[in-house]
């Protein structure tokens, strides 16, 4: 994600690739932290220990680099330029409730419910004994 694509109330989130190149190693992920250090998203790439094996996870810490910190995730995808489209997506619908952290948990469940998948269960060919 280009700089200029990142939501005005976020920055890239420096910490963990100056942690990663000074051990050698290229950053297995790209993070975001908000303006207020309340939250911080971040996109596993598929060589990660973190997330869904083969897949580009999208993750979201409460109060990060605290003993408060709590990670969940958000959604995995298959495509680089996905998961930068749902973590940007993200940003913005968290920016649009968040006003401080008494409304942080509100929030991050707005953002979630709507960058989840839906449930796309079709059940209309199902019939009353769950068979097709």
């Amino acid at each position: 994600m280009e700089d200029a694509e990142i939501p005005g109330e976020w920055h890239r989130d420096e910490r963990y690739d100056r942690l990663a190149r000074r051990s050698g190693n290229d950053p297995k992920y790209t993070g975001f932290i908000h303006d207020s250090g309340d939250a911080r998203v971040h996109i596993a790439f598929p060589d990660a220990e973190s997330g869904e094996r083969g897949a580009y996870t999208v993750f979201v810490t409460l109060f990060p680099y605290t003993e408060l910190s709590e990670s969940g995730t958000v959604r995995a995808v298959t495509r680089r330029d996905r998961a930068e489209e749902i973590g940007r997506q993200f940003m913005k619908l968290f920016d649009g409730v968040y006003d401080g952290p008494s409304t942080i948990e509100d929030a991050i469940e707005y953002a979630l419910e709507r960058t989840r998948p839906p449930d796309v269960a079709d059940t209309s060919l199902v019939n009353d004994e769950g068979q097709r």
